[in-house]
């Protein structure tokens, strides 16, 4: 029973995240529209999009870090725990370093400007803007970082309702100083003050369950070579993701403009309302996961491969089908009918959710357990192939709504690959795992809440 109210907990804490970010997006996409308009809104979606690129700044090492983390923490190897996070904090440090540097010398020379083709936003608030979204997530990183102590000892749900906190007062903040037309920097600046009062917070706490010892004296070498390629690996999935979803922003701003920026995020957010609704799930079961593979529990992890699989297949169908058939009165009402709802791309976008479901359901299994690395590389290649493709499509076409396809045809060699992967892993068949997704779809359609409950025995 103490299993299934952690996994609970973790369910009703990312929901709430989950709720958060649907509400911050609905509120904000009319209320950016009406006080900015499309131009200016445009622009700041390019703008907030180069600091998708701060975030790969740690290479990975978070994750990695965090996993082996809750391995030694659960087999009594504290001292190791220790070691790991130092090496972490000075990495972590060292990069924030050279990236702030680099921001500097690149904002001076004016490249943003140039490269993105700004015109509503000055240069000087456009380099602003960008050192204080740097600031931001550097902070961010050391409070993920933090999440490693609730993890580990069972405690997830908590840090993940005290990043709520933090994320609720820096959308109250940017939601406000647009209504009120204050300077965004100034809002920018509040931001930081907030997720730095945050970190503050949840260091204090975090230490009720880890008492984290700080020093030269705890780096090491070899911890950081042991935990260097999982780290590395990790840092695949950013990159890939910066490639596949901002890259493909930046390529649209480029050859169609801001407005058609606007139109493909705008609907590509509407179906990630559906995509949110999944990733509550793959995000609650991931610590369940790795305290599984830490304690060695084969049996265990089948069973949630199996969930997992089959409680994501129906909340994409069940979702899907309900955005497609209100998309459109959604869309209109949403934007208020400042920007043109397009079928075909929200049709295949919809489409797209549903293999990127599939893949993503086992591959959560691969990261949680730190034995991503060759599947991290695939998913590279994968992304270098949508980029590649929707530049083709920019090129050829030039029509936003068909880039879609791209993801869709990388979704299916995905799913064979990551399937496949997966299974080693749990030392399983595909005749057992197949069998045992239905079982919980079936179970799901006699008794969700008994379904539900028993998610994981």
């Amino acid at each position: 029973m103490p299993k299934i109210t952690s996994l609970l907990k973790n369910v009703a804490a990312n929901s709430i995240t989950m709720g958060l970010m649907m509400l911050f997006q609905l509120l904000s996409v009319p209320i950016f529209l009406k006080y900015w308009g499309v131009e200016l809104y445009g622009e700041w979606l390019t703008l907030n999009t180069l600091t998708a690129y701060f975030q790969m700044t740690d290479v990975g090492l978070n994750t990695a870090t965090g996993n082996s983390f809750t391995f030694n923490y659960l087999r009594g190897q504290f001292e190791k725990c220790t070691i790991l996070i130092n090496n972490n904090i000075f990495f972590i440090l060292s990069a924030f370093v050279i990236i702030f540097l680099l921001i500097v010398g690149l904002g001076e020379m004016g490249f943003f400007i140039r490269l993105f083709h700004f015109s509503l936003i000055e240069s000087s608030v456009v380099n602003t803007c960008l050192l204080l979204l740097f600031f931001q997530v550097m902070i961010g990183t050391f409070n993920n970082l933090l999440n490693t102590f609730y993890t580990a000892t069972n405690n997830y749900a908590r840090g993940i309702m005290i990043d709520n906190l933090i994320r609720f007062s820096e959308y109250a903040v940017l939601v406000i100083g647009v209504v009120s037309r204050i300077s965004i920097v100034y809002v920018l600046v509040f931001g930081v003050f907030v997720k730095l009062v945050g970190l503050v917070y949840k260091f204090i706490d975090s230490s009720r369950f880890y008492q984290l010892s700080l020093g030269f004296r705890f780096l090491r070498k070899t911890e950081l070579k042991e935990i260097f390629l999982p780290a590395i690996s990790f840092f695949s999935f950013p990159v890939a993701n910066s490639l596949s979803f901002q890259g493909v922003t930046l390529l649209i701003n480029f050859f169609l403009g801001s407005a058609s920026v606007v139109v493909f995020n705008t609907t590509r957010t509407l179906v990630n309302f559906s995509r949110s609704t999944i990733d509550i799930l793959h995000k609650s079961v991931w610590p369940e996961i790795s305290i599984s593979y830490g304690k060695e529990d084969l049996f265990k992890l089948r069973q949630i491969h199996y969930r997992t699989m089959g409680f994501s297949i129906l909340l994409a169908i069940g979702t899907t089908l309900i955005l497609f058939f209100t998309g459109d009165f959604l869309y209109t009402t949403w934007t208020k009918g400042a920007v043109k709802f397009d079928l075909i791309l929200f049709t295949l976008l919809l489409l797209a959710l549903i293999t990127n479901t599939i893949w993503n359901s086992s591959a959560v299994l691969l990261q949680a357990t730190n034995n991503h690395k060759n599947f991290s590389l695939f998913y590279l290649f994968t992304a270098i192939l949508i980029f590649l493709t929707s530049l083709l499509i920019l090129t050829t076409i030039k029509q936003v709504q068909y880039i879609p396809i791209s993801m869709l045809f990388v979704d299916i060699l995905l799913m064979a690959y990551v399937i496949k992967k997966t299974l080693r892993i749990t030392e399983d068949s595909f005749s057992h795992f197949f069998a045992g997704t239905l079982s919980s779809i079936r179970a799901v359609f006699k008794s969700f809440p008994t379904a539900f409950s028993s998610f994981i025995k």
